[in-house]
Order: C-alpha cells, then sequence, then structure tokens
C-alpha cells in the first residue's frame, strides 16, 4: 500500500548524508509518495527536483540541527525554544500534507520524531552519525531516539554499536551502482604531467578536517615514505575546508612545506561529480582520525575498481577486509600509514588484484539493489 512519506535532511549540500537522502528519495517515490524537507536550498534540492514535483521539496530555514555548542549552558534556553517551536511546525506539516511517515535522515535533527509521536504516526530514524564526542547526553538521547521510533536505521554495525540491543535497531548499508564513467576529468597540464612522473598516486575525496578527516596523517605518511624511499608520491585531495575551520588550510600548509611536497599535494576542491577523477588514482586512503559511519567515498572508490587504505575503526573496518581489498592503518598513527602505502608502492601487482576485489565486494555486499530491496521491505512491514 502506497504510504505518503516525509523525508528530513539536514543540509542542502551534496555530500555524504545528502546523496544518501537523494537515493532513499529515488528508491522510496517508486512505490511510495515522498516529500522532503531540507533547511536550505543548495545542490540537493537540484538533485531532488528531477526526482520528485518541486511542491514537494519543503524548504524550512528553522529547523533545529544541533551541535556541540547546543550543549553549553548559554545556549540550552534558545535551544529549548527553538525545538519546542520545530515540534509544534512540523507536526502542522505532517497533518497538512498528511503524512503516514516520517523518516528522519540524520541523528542531529531531534524536533522530527517527537512531532511525528504527536501526530499518531511512524517514525524511522536513519543514524549515519557516531556520537562519541556526547557521551555525557548520549544515554537519554539514545533512549529518546529508540522510545521515538518505530524502527532505527543504522548504516553500519559500528553504528548500530551505539545502542543497547533492542529489536527496533537493524543495519541497512548503503547500497551502491557500478558507476558508468563517460567523461575524463579535466586536470591542467601541468598536474597532468606530475602524476606522470609519479612511481605511485594517491586520492582522498572528503572534506578538509584536522583530525576528524586525518588529511595531516596522510601528509606526514607522504613525507616519511618519500624521504625513506626517494620515491614521487602523489596525493590528490578533492574536497574544499568544513566551513568554519579554514584557518586550518594554514596548518596543512605548513606541515606541506615541512615535507617539501609543494610540488607533490594536489587540491582539487569540491566536485560536483568526483568520480571521473578516481581514474587518476592508484590507491584510495581515507585517513579519518574519527569514526566513519560508512564512507561513501570509501563506496565509490571500491566501486572503480580501487585498493582502499582506512584507519582500524569505524564503518571502514566493514568496508575494507584488511589484506584482501586493501589496508586498515592504526588510528591516528602517520608511521603505520606510511608502511601500509609503502606494501602497494613495492608490490604494484597488488594494485590490480585488490582494486578487482574491492568491486566484488561492492557487488556482494554493497550493491544498490539489496539496499533498496531492505528499505522497501522495511516499509512495507510498517
Amino acid at each position: 500500500m502506497s504510504k505518503r512519506v516525509l523525508l528530513i535532511g539536514h543540509s542542502g549540500d551534496m555530500y555524504g548524508a545528502s546523496r544518501s537522502l537523494a537515493k532513499l528519495a529515488r528508491i522510496l517515490d517508486k512505490e511510495h509518495h515522498v516529500f522532503v524537507m531540507l533547511p536550505e536550498r543548495g545542490p540537493l534540492y537540484d538533485v531532488l527536483a528531477s526526482i520528485i514535483p518541486a511542491n514537494r521539496i519543503i524548504l524550512y530555514p528553522e529547523l533545529y540541527i544541533f551541535t556541540r555548542k547546543s550543549f553549553k549552558l548559554k545556549f540550552i534556553p534558545g535551544t529549548g525554544v527553538k525545538f519546542v517551536k520545530n515540534v509544534v511546525a512540523i507536526r502542522n506539516m505532517i497533518r497538512k500534507h498528511r503524512i503516514d511517515i516520517v523518516h528522519t535522515n540524520s541523528g542531529v535533527v531531534p524536533a522530527p520524531a517527537l512531532a511525528a509521536k504527536l501526530a499518531g504516526i511512524k517514525h524511522l530514524w536513519h543514524i549515519r552519525e557516531w556520537f562519541g564526542d556526547f557521551k555525557k547526553f548520549w544515554p537519554q538521547y539514545s533512549a529518546y531516539m529508540i522510545s521515538l521510533s518505530d524502527k532505527i536505521i543504522c548504516v553500519s554495525e559500528t553504528m548500530a554499536s551505539q545502542f543497547n540491543n533492542t529489536g527496533k535497531i537493524l543495519s541497512i548499508y548503503n547500497g551502491f551502482p557500478m558507476p558508468e564513467i563517460t567523461t575524463k576529468p579535466e586536470i591542467s597540464p601541468e598536474l597532468q604531467n606530475s602524476l606522470n612522473d609519479a612511481d605511485l598516486i594517491l586520492g582522498c575525496t572528503s572534506r578538509i578536517r584536522l583530525i576528524r578527516k586525518g588529511q595531516e596523517f596522510l601528509i606526514e605518511a607522504i613525507g616519511m615514505l618519500a624521504k625513506k624511499t626517494g620515491k614521487k608520491i602523489d596525493l590528490v585531495l578533492i574536497g574544499d575546508y568544513v566551513p568554519g575551520y579554514e584557518f586550518e588550510q594554514r596548518i596543512i600548509t605548513n606541515l606541506i612545506q615541512k615535507h617539501d611536497l609543494e610540488k607533490h599535494i594536489h587540491f582539487l576542491g569540491h566536485l560536483k561529480d568526483p568520480l571521473p577523477y578516481y581514474s587518476l588514482f592508484d590507491v584510495f586512503v581515507l585517513p579519518s582520525g574519527e569514526p566513519e559511519p560508512f564512507g561513501g567515498v570509501v563506496m565509490e572508490a571500491m566501486s572503480m575498481g580501487l585498493p582502499i587504505i582506512g584507519s582500524n575503526l569505524g564503518g571502514t573496518t566493514e568496508q575494507v577486509k584488511d589484506g584482501w581489498n586493501g589496508y586498515l592503518f592504526e588510528n591516528r598513527n602517520p608511521d603505520d600509514l606510511a608502511n601500509k602505502i609503502e606494501l602497494f608502492l613495492m608490490d604494484k601487482e597488488k594494485l590490480k588484484v585488490f582494486g578487482e576485489r574491492s568491486k566484488e565486494r561492492v557487488v556482494e555486499m554493497f550493491s544498490l539493489g539489496l539496499h533498496e530491496r531492505r528499505i522497501l521491505e522495511l516499509y512495507n512491514s510498517l
């Protein structure tokens, strides 16, 4: 039976969670009537408008999204007011559009769950975040999530492990298609010449953020390995600095200069379609210093037939089978990361073998078809 579904997004960008929301909209719209609420108009809006009618995309700039600041004493009164206003407004939207199910696409948007409860309808919560930084309030907040949700969907077993074991928690891996790339990456002749001369080309697609995303560990590892082996190792970075943390660019620049890597670290910034650029890489590296829920960029790289190096925590440990389609290095340890890179540098045969295994792993465990089937089965069970 077709249902009227309201998906709640927490951003208008086109990074991981937003791309997953677009996939959800595409999947659910095959059998259901989908509405989407966003806090802003951004690239995601245009993608959604190609999937569902634009009049079903609701822009709600007042949508409350909590951050670390939300729990500082001076911000708590304002937080409470915003939360109550959100609950009332979203409940009214539920009634206006005759919604049957609210599906909150992020753990940092707390109001829709209570709004759904007050409206007497079903609520699903999709957890794509690691809440290790919020240990003091997590027992209370996780209990709030469980009490107000019919099911909590976690994007990996690691994310599911944050919750006490109840019948409401289930893991559904994000699904990824095998891409058909028809365009070539547009790069400068200078960059092409540098890559042509490299002994190994590493790629990393991620917002740039110290420790959290860990690009500094990767740069440090390349510097040490280049000095040790005398080999030319180039790194292509795709992604911008996290808004509000642009000052970290100076730290990254100083680190690059420290290791004389100015000609070997290449910043391409945010790309609307990064997939064609994966063809430039020999190895994809995600050096995150904190747990990744289930890195979509890792899945993109695997689907493109690349071997993976990732830190040994979070959802990455479920994507990478250590020593089979890539390597896991000790979290925040540039020395161990350098050792793992060196394994590919000194044995180029592994690049092809591990890359083929990455593609096999996507088909067997993380296919879009499997993801779609599990999502639709869940909706049909409600």
